[in-house]
């Protein structure tokens, strides 16, 4: 005779692998980029030598870097072909890696951001989505849902579909902008823990 537990077990069992299984296709579908916690070093003499006024592109295919001069230190932004996301990494003057994470390839930060101090220690460790239960994937599933186009890889120039996220009234909020078929901005704000709706108005597009 079969043990009731080991039964209960076997579905326990087969619950968790649905559910990685989904999370995985989840991820694999807005392919968020890979981030670690290791310290990084910026080749200052190498960019100063084949920059133009401050400003490197390297194009490799699915990945495009943008390295450029920030006041104080240096930036360098990675984008994927296949990716609502880009990897975002500062440095300071020295070169060593001050801070690096996530952001939407046209918004705000996500997941875990990690924090360096000068001498190339790790300080911190941030949940950049602390306290949004609404996921970024969420955030993307809905936008998919509602036809609201989000850019992927790099973009020269241009509005594109942006994602940040807010705080209004206490709460916690995402904010999605994107351009409508009559020139004008839709604007629409989620609630950041359960995604409902808060927020929906037209805003005029202002080219900069």
């Amino acid at each position: 005779m079969i043990d009731k537990r080991f039964i209960e077990k076997l579905f326990v069992v087969f619950l968790l692998g649905i559910f990685l299984q989904c999370r995985s296709q989840e991820l694999q579908e807005t392919m968020i980029p890979k981030i670690d916690n290791k310290f990084e070093k910026f080749d200052v003499k190498k960019f100063n030598d084949i920059s133009v006024r401050g400003y490197f592109r390297l194009d490799k295919g699915d990945h495009i870097f943008i390295q450029d001069f920030q006041s104080p230190g240096y930036r360098e932004l990675e984008y994927v072909k296949s990716s609502y996301f880009k990897i975002a990494k500062f440095f300071y003057e020295s070169g060593g890696v001050e801070k690096k994470g996530l952001l939407f390839n046209e918004g705000s930060p996500i997941g875990i951001w990690y924090y360096f101090d000068g001498s190339g220690k790790l300080t911190k460790e941030e949940n950049t989505d602390e306290g949004y239960r609404f996921t970024p994937e969420k955030i993307v599933k809905y936008c998919e849902k509602n036809k609201i186009e989000l850019p992927k890889g790099y973009h020269e120039s241009g509005f594109y579909t942006r994602v940040r996220k807010d705080v209004l009234n206490g709460k916690k909020v995402w904010i999605i902008e994107y351009l409508i078929p009559d020139g004008d901005i839709q604007k629409v704000v989620l609630d950041g823990q359960s995604g409902a709706e808060l927020e929906r108005k037209m805003v005029p597009f202002v080219s900069s």
